[in-house]
């Protein structure tokens, strides 16, 4: 519960999913060293949470802090078929004016990656876009975010979906 005064309340943004799901830190005994198995089962619990699927989603904040990461996210979120995150971006379907923006201030690269507040930052990112705060990075009409923060190489994924009323 959050109390704001009533000329704020309209600018109030809800979460509407979130979970998380872990999977073993040491990579080389994955089952699938190129699948974010947490990833999947985060998402598709804030997914059914929240009651929206991947097409409903008008931004994501993922994890990127690796080039890597932001493919293998963006398959395991539902956006591409598995091996086909990469496509993505070389059809421009990532960018802002694209089917999924993502990361559409900078992404953890460009902000430093501040270990252990780059969640916080996904969140204010996503919810100054869903309030039409965005500036020169808004994307017109955004209602639905997403945002997913990775520790640990893929072992622990959090994932919020968050919506404007």
């Amino acid at each position: 519960l959050l109390l704001v005064p009533a000329e704020k309340a309209p600018q109030a943004v809800r979460v509407i999913g979130s979970a998380s799901a872990t999977d073993t830190l040491a990579v080389h005994d994955r089952h699938d060293l190129l699948w974010l198995a947490a990833a999947e089962q985060s998402v598709q619990r804030a997914y059914a949470q929240a009651g929206v699927g991947p097409a409903d989603v008008d931004l994501f904040e993922l994890h990127d802090a690796f080039s890597v990461m932001a493919a293998l996210s963006l398959e395991a979120t539902g956006f591409a078929e598995r091996g086909q995150g990469v496509r993505l971006a070389q059809e421009g379907a990532i960018f802002p004016d694209g089917r999924i923006p993502i990361c559409t201030m900078g992404g953890l690269k460009a902000r430093g990656h501040p270990v252990g507040a780059t969640g916080l930052y996904q969140l204010a990112e996503a919810t100054l876009q869903l309030r039409g705060d965005a500036g020169d990075a808004q994307i017109p009409d955004a209602r639905t975010a997403m945002t997913q923060n990775i520790g640990g190489s893929g072992a622990t994924i959090v994932t919020h979906i968050l919506q404007r009323p």
